[in-house]
């Protein structure tokens, strides 16, 4: 009956999975919200009862949520892998039949350069080994707005073309206006290019993506004609610091079981992460254009987490959106530090909140309103659970000679239970680890024991952490602070301790009060309160200790791509050491080689169109620069004046002629000097 309704077969499987996996959910959190209210003491008044209660039982959804989903993961792993959309990875690569090549995007804005090239040329080198690289074109999509940066970009591309003698395969462009960030750089390439490729990989400044997944993702969309979008699992790579390496870990060790897992409850309504994702080029031109919202509330404007809502739109039209779980040939860094995973979280914030806007747009499913939800949850959750720990504080200053959680029969279930749900699905990860033969690459059993552990106790220390600055960042929101979307950072570590004091002396301060606080009202209340009061207090030297760096040696933290890298993570070290060694890479001042050096010059000019119809007052405004940097050299100009002369022809080169006719004692001494 419900074929003949023209439902699909995946539709039909993912209905039965969703009531199944959302009625284990309901269970769960109803047979724990029931024990804590009917263990909780009768001479508590009702109204602090609900108030522990409710917020009580919206967070453990949200725990169940996280661990129903690895137990199906724990699933397809092992008994279920079927309904996948790319063809397995141990299959024998497929040939591609596409006529027209798949464009591989990369969106940057003021990157490192080398870092960035490096990567691209690693892809490049993985493709050119599966021998499908003539079935891919490179898109190198700038919004930077320095201009040295800009000039670092533009001589890096030749110099790769040039290495690479691949100047047709490889394009660079940069866009003058900057409206709506990455996502209106991938639809301003959609509207100049997007006829010429029936799909796009859209990439990150950090991304990798081995040549064997790439072939795969383009035979899946090749076979899949409803087909819109194709996510791939992100695997974290590449840093030193003990905070980053920790984070690999938990991606590498427990991520393919979550992957399979929301593989298995998503099926053809997966979400998009951004980047390393292959889209069908026409589908995303046809519905993906994003509205700016009103500005009148305190989320309007662009909106930021714009991936979430593509991913809407292309399933609100009828397009299928896929996670392909079982690909691990695609790559990310994360964040050096626990601030910098701060920071990129602020930017985060206000993206999922503005999605409450989204999620009651017409046409949109159910399931990608939960997901857009679950997308605000990962934030609003933090003040939730801040609140409800005052709550339980305040009980504690209150009612002292109350036990507000008695180790009763149902208590003691509870507890199990939720540190069930905590934990117990890291056992899931140990188990893939022993089935696929690869506990020796994760450092052997005494170095997966320890980083386990380790890496548990921290994450432990920093939830509390974490808690605080996400209930900061969404009051901020709220407030109509807006974030400023500036580059990530992607290397680095080493925080001071004064630095350290600066920005989270104000959680260490509220910790030891609140802990000061339950020790003289409540021992007992500080006992059970004490891990978040030791993760708030020892928030200082926990952000010092996670920043420093490790040896990739040490098997603590120690990942099967350290152990046993990709060609594709191998050439990416070669290519970034090369790149670092390269004259473009040097600081040397490039906007004064391009005004005096003639082939720099020539370069830079067949990247600049010629305009016409220029105003007389912009021409005069002009003109009166050129004079002012003629007069008083290179370093009289800001930023921002050195980003008009490098994007007016006219006036480049007539600033170009007019150096090279300046006294040879001034030339000298103003421009030769700068290089």
């Amino acid at each position: 009956m419900e074929q003949t309704l023209g439902r699909k077969p995946w539709q039909v499987t993912a209905t039965r999975r969703r009531k199944a996996f959302f009625s284990g959910i309901a269970l769960l959190t109803g047979l724990a919200t029931f024990w804590l209210g009917n263990n909780l003491p009768a001479d508590l008044p009702l109204l602090w009862q609900a108030l522990v209660v409710i917020p009580f039982a919206f967070l453990f959804f949200w725990l169940a949520l996280g661990f129903m989903t690895a137990s199906a993961g724990l699933w397809v792993l092992n008994f279920g892998g079927t309904n996948r959309i790319a063809s397995s990875p141990s299959s024998p690569l497929p040939q591609l039949q596409t006529v027209d090549t798949t464009a591989i995007l990369l969106p940057i804005y003021n990157e490192d350069i080398a870092y960035v090239y490096a990567g691209l040329q690693a892809i490049y080198q993985s493709l050119e080994k599966t021998g499908h690289l003539q079935h891919f074109e490179f898109y190198i999509l700038s919004d930077s707005d320095d201009a040295s940066n800009w000039l670092r970009e533009e001589a890096a591309w030749s110099n790769l073309c040039r290495e690479l003698g691949s100047t047709d395969r490889i394009h660079y462009r940069r866009r003058k206006h900057r409206t709506k960030k990455k996502s209106g750089n991938v639809m301003d390439f959609c509207r100049r290019w997007g006829k010429r490729h029936p799909f796009m990989v859209v990439l990150d400044a950090d991304s990798l993506m081995t040549g064997d997944t790439l072939v795969r993702l383009v035979d899946a969309m090749d076979r899949n004609e409803r087909v819109g979008l194709i996510q791939t699992p992100l695997y974290n790579v590449g840093l030193d610091t003990l905070y980053a390496r920790g984070q690999q870990l938990v991606n590498r060790l427990y991520g393919p079981v979550f992957f399979a897992g929301l593989h298995w409850w998503w099926l053809g309504e997966s979400q998009y992460w951004g980047h390393n994702v292959i889209i069908r080029t026409q589908a995303f031109m046809g519905h993906c254009h994003l509205p700016k919202l009103e500005e009148s509330g305190k989320l309007g404007g662009e909106i930021l987490s714009h991936d979430f809502v593509e991913a809407a739109l292309l399933n609100r039209a009828g397009w299928e959106t896929w996670l392909a779980y079982d690909l691990d040939g695609s790559f990310e860094r994360p964040p050096p530090t626990m601030t910098d995973s701060l920071k990129r979280d602020r930017r985060w914030c206000q993206g999922n909140l503005q999605h409450w806007r989204i999620i009651w747009s017409h046409g949109v499913s159910n399931l990608h309103r939960f997901l857009l939800l679950n997308g605000i949850v990962s934030y609003v959750s933090s003040p939730i659970w801040l609140s409800w720990l005052l709550v339980l504080t305040a009980i504690a200053v209150f009612y002292p000679h109350l036990t507000l959680i008695p180790l009763t029969a149902g208590n003691s279930a509870l507890l199990i239970m939720t540190i069930v749900l905590l934990f117990f699905y890291k056992t899931f990860g140990l188990i893939q680890a022993v089935r696929k033969n690869t506990i020796e690459q994760f450092g052997g059993v005494t170095g997966l024991t320890a980083s386990v552990l380790t890496e548990t106790f921290l994450s432990m220390l920093t939830a509390p952490v974490r808690m605080m600055y996400y209930s900061k960042f969404v009051v901020q929101v709220l407030r109509g602070k807006r974030a400023v979307w500036g580059t990530q950072q992607r290397t680095g570590g080493g925080l001071t301790w004064g630095d350290a004091v600066r920005e989270y002396g104000w959680v260490s301060l509220i910790g030891l009060a609140w802990g000061l606080l339950l020790l003289a009202f409540n021992p007992m209340a500080f006992l059970w309160m004490s891990p978040v009061i030791a993760g708030l207090v020892l928030a200082v030297p926990l952000a010092v200790l996670t920043s420093i760096q490790t040896s990739l040696q040490s098997p603590l933290f120690r990942t099967p791509d350290e152990a046993n890298p990709d060609f594709i993570l191998q050439a990416f070290e070669e290519n970034h050491s090369r790149m670092l060694a390269t004259p473009c890479m040097s600081t040397r001042d490039l906007f004064t080689r391009v005004i005096v050096d003639p082939l720099a010059f020539r370069q830079h000019m067949t990247y600049i169109p010629q305009r016409s119809n220029v105003p007389e007052g912009t021409r005069q405004q002009r003109e009166e620069l050129v004079k002012r940097l003629l007069e008083q050299g290179p370093g009289s100009i800001t930023n921002p004046e050195r980003l008009v002369i490098l994007e007016d022809a006219d006036m480049l080169c007539q600033l170009h002629t007019q150096v090279w006719q300046l006294p040879e004692a001034q030339f000298d001494e103003q421009w030769m000097s700068k290089l």
